[in-house]
């Protein structure tokens, strides 16, 4: 009986006993939810940047990694003027994952904050993704413009050329002009002309400087009285009002005398002016009855020659009936014969580099002292890959023009694929000293020593320098100005 009743204990006691787990228990850890970003949008709807900066950056602490947060608070630093830091967390966005369509607005904002090579820097990425906006390559082209890469600007501005603005136009125009590459800059001053809403003179004018330089004093001629009537006195602004003054007096002197026009002290307008109004008209004098020691002025046959006389006048060419629209007429028009030089650097900017090397070379062979000949020819090679060939020819450009600014920094961006880092930095010092007013050099020379040679106190002096020479509130001051700021946080 005890031994059974032990066991029917023993039963009872293992079914209520609770099982033993060595097993440690686990826990369930609910991540936290992603924060509703509407106040802090709302906050910068309101232009109350400097609030949404603050909640999006208590967002930022828990979520450092969100492409959401740290874009809407790049957006809110950047509504705040603090340009610099938007940039960084556009970046941070970026790296984390967030579109590559961002790049544009990343290039934006640091071109708010004067940081254009970091703008072309970005713009350049965004395009090799989205080749097809038209509007970013415009961009790209203006940021090109502002560190001095006018070639690869021309090139830009060409992709979006059927969206180039008349300012565009004329910027353009302006630089093809600088470039002496006048097929391309006559087309583009009259690409001006014909966008333009509200017309203007500048285009016009851009076009007189462009027949003047090639010669062709004709349409110059016309193109100087038909801006003067419609735009009178603007001439007398232009920096070539002189030499027009003098093209005038020498294809007019003739007219000027017969409408006794005296033309010494007459600026530019004045003279067309005399042009553009009516000729005097011979008035017979009245002749009195007795003995004549000359001919009779009342006679037939004298009053008819000088009404020929008048008519002559009248029926110039240009005279006062000439408009803009004769000005610009096909009649009025003479095609140019571009020069092998002009169709070279045409062929460069459109990208064709073999053939801009065949034009270059046809240049050479017409004057072998060209050094904007050669040139095109070290940049073609360049273009191609030819490293050898394009630095061989940017020191015969060199040496037949060793004061061209353009040639040097031509000349620099080959040696830095070229030349060892000492070497190189020899080669910019030697360029700075040829050319000490120029910021560019003294620019590239600081970031050198900042950057890759990593002496920071040699680069605030050349920063420094900088601030000297360059215009305050240019592109390259700002930065100079945020390079030392950072040399000094060191």
């Amino acid at each position: 009986m005890m031994v059974a009743s032990g066991s029917i204990s023993l039963i009872i006691f293992s079914c209520t006993e609770e099982p033993q787990s060595n097993e440690p228990e686990t826990q369930v850890v609910t991540p936290p939810v992603k924060p509703d970003l509407s106040d802090a949008i709302q906050k910068r709807v309101e232009n109350k940047p400097e609030e949404a900066v603050l909640l999006l950056r208590k967002h930022n602490e828990n979520f450092p990694d969100s492409p959401a947060i740290l874009i809407q608070l790049s957006r809110a630093l950047a509504d705040s003027g603090q340009y610099p830091l938007a940039a960084f967390r556009i970046e941070q966005a970026i790296s984390a994952g967030a579109d590559k369509n961002l790049l544009l607005e990343c290039a934006e904002i640091y071109q708010l904050a004067g940081d254009s090579d970091s703008a072309q820097e970005r713009l350049k990425q965004y395009l090799s993704a989205f080749p097809e906006d038209l509007k970013a390559w415009n961009k790209y082209a203006q940021t090109l413009i502002t560190s001095g890469n006018e070639t690869e600007a021309l090139n830009a501005f060409e992709k979006a050329s059927s969206i180039a603005s008349p300012t565009d136009c004329l910027l353009v125009a302006n630089l093809y002009t600088k470039k002496k590459i006048y097929v391309k800059a006559e087309y583009w001053f009259r690409e001006s002309i014909q966008r333009e809403t509200k017309p203007s003179v500048l285009p016009l004018l851009g076009l007189l400087r462009v027949k003047f330089l090639i010669g062709d004093e004709s349409a110059a001629e016309a193109l100087i009285l038909a801006i003067e009537k419609s735009y009178p006195s603007e001439l007398n602004n232009d920096a070539r009002s002189e030499d027009y003054s003098s093209l005038i007096i020498r294809r007019r002197l003739a007219e000027f005398g017969k409408r006794e026009v005296v033309v010494q002290n007459l600026s530019i307008s004045e003279l067309a002016q005399e042009l553009l109004s009516e000729p005097k008209k011979v008035i017979p004098a009245v002749i009195s009855s007795g003995p004549k020691l000359s001919p009779p002025l009342s006679d037939s046959s004298y009053i008819e020659e000088k009404n020929n006389e008048v008519e002559e006048i009248s029926d110039e060419n240009i005279g006062p009936q000439t408009t803009l629209a004769e000005a610009f007429s096909i009649e009025n028009t003479q095609l140019i014969k571009p020069s092998p030089l002009e169709l070279g650097w045409s062929s460069f900017l459109s990208g064709n580099y073999s053939e801009a090397l065949i034009h270059a070379r046809d240049s050479i062979k017409l004057n072998s002292k060209d050094s904007e000949a050669w040139r095109l020819t070290s940049q073609a090679h360049f273009q191609l890959g030819e490293i050898r060939e394009a630095e061989m020819t940017i020191l015969e450009a060199i040496r037949h023009n060793p004061n061209d600014l353009k040639t040097r920094m031509d000349y620099l961006n080959i040696a830095r694929e070229t030349l060892s880092s000492n070497r190189y930095l020899v080669e910019l010092e030697k360029t700075h000293e040829r050319f000490p007013d120029s910021g560019e050099i003294l620019w590239q020379l600081a970031r050198r020593y900042h950057i890759v040679n990593r002496m920071p106190v040699t680069a605030g002096i050349l920063y420094r320098k900088l601030l000297t020479i360059v215009p305050k509130g240019s592109p390259l001051y700002y930065q100079s100005e945020m390079e030392l700021i950072k040399i000094q946080n060191l």
